[in-house]
């Protein structure tokens, strides 16, 4: 019961969501007394849903702990895999008598389904063991309710400015454990950048239309942002019309076309009564030991520059001749029309 206790306490006190499947993934394992466990997150892509492996344990075989393998359909999955996906419930299996046995457990975040747990084990799983790893993912479900509800912007649905520098903090430190001090070219490698979108003219929208047509343009514009970007792109509403993009593991010309991308669907989409609007961009790419504050400062003066040239454009930070009224960055009150 003790153990029970602490595994529990053990989950409850991880506050992100990569630890928490972490933490839950190994606390499953121990439960169930599996031989191996995977943890599969699912993605929805249109009318399509996709898995990835996520987390192998025991970390000793090849791709333990954290793995972002490549997405599998779910219709080509293994049929153990798709029966859970698709019946949302416990799915058990065997091959045949003497072989080892198995079960998936459907993890859910509210009604959705955010992943598949599949534990492979040496003898059936009693009902014991599968009540307690039952037990468990309500534990998860709970904890990650409480954690969206204080996390989330209420309004679009992002994640709320609070959140940003653990999630920064996570993305430096991986990029510096993968770069070891060794240079890269931009161009060409994968590495982590961060954007600053900010409305250009918002203060006319809620002028001109009101405040509930301006929080419908806040919250299309938030859709479009989960359209443009990767599942696994970290998203954020800081406050106001100003928005924050975290992208890793991609290069910098890939990352710049995904937010022109962005820039080029904003201005395209036709906003119920306001009509068009568009969105100016600030990039920077991060660097090995990066400060948040830092990385945002300089996005901050890239969109600044952004707007200063005339709006509705996608201005890279490393790539500007920043000059000294840039970088005083912040306009007097005369001068906060240019956002």
């Amino acid at each position: 019961m003790a153990d029970l206790i602490d595994s529990v306490a053990d989950l409850i006190d991880v506050r992100d969501r990569d630890g928490l499947e972490a933490t839950l993934a190994r606390i499953a394992f121990e439960l169930a007394g599996g031989r191996t466990l995977v943890f599969w997150r699912v993605y929805r892509r249109g009318e399509r849903a996709f898995l990835r492996q996520r987390i192998v344990l025991p970390s000793t075989l090849e791709g333990g702990g954290f793995d972002e393998g490549d997405e599998v359909p779910v219709a080509a999955a293994a049929e153990p895999l798709r029966l859970a996906f698709q019946s949302r419930a416990i799915t058990r299996w065997r091959d045949r008598p003497g072989d080892p046995a198995g079960c998936v457990f459907p993890v859910f975040g509210g009604t959705d389904l955010l992943g598949l747990l599949e534990i492979e084990l040496g003898s059936d799983l009693d009902r014991e063991r599968i009540a307690l790893v039952s037990g468990m993912l309500r534990v998860y479900r709970s904890h990650l309710a409480a954690l969206e509800y204080a996390d989330t912007d209420e309004l679009t649905g992002l994640a709320n400015r609070r959140t940003f520098d653990d999630q920064f903090n996570r993305i430096v430190l991986a990029e510096t454990h993968r770069r070891d001090g060794t240079r890269i070219d931009d161009g060409k490698d994968a590495r982590a950048h961060l954007a600053v979108a900010d409305i250009d003219f918002f203060k006319q929208v809620n002028d001109r239309f009101g405040h509930p047509y301006g929080d419908e343009v806040l919250v299309l514009f938030a859709g479009l942002m989960r359209a443009s970007f990767r599942e696994g792109d970290r998203l954020f509403r800081f406050g106001g019309e100003e928005f924050v993009v975290l992208m890793s593991n991609c290069g910098v010309d890939d990352a710049l076309i995904a937010f022109e991308r962005f820039r080029a669907a904003v201005e395209a989409f036709q906003f119920p009564q306001v009509g068009r609007v568009t969105v100016s961009i600030g990039v920077t790419s991060l660097q090995p030991g990066d400060a948040g504050s830092a990385a945002f400062g300089r996005a901050d003066q890239a969109l600044y520059a952004a707007k200063h040239r005339g709006r509705n454009r996608v201005l890279l930070y490393d790539s500007l001749d920043i000059s000294p009224a840039l970088e005083s960055r912040r306009p007097q009150a005369a001068d906060v029309e240019l956002f």
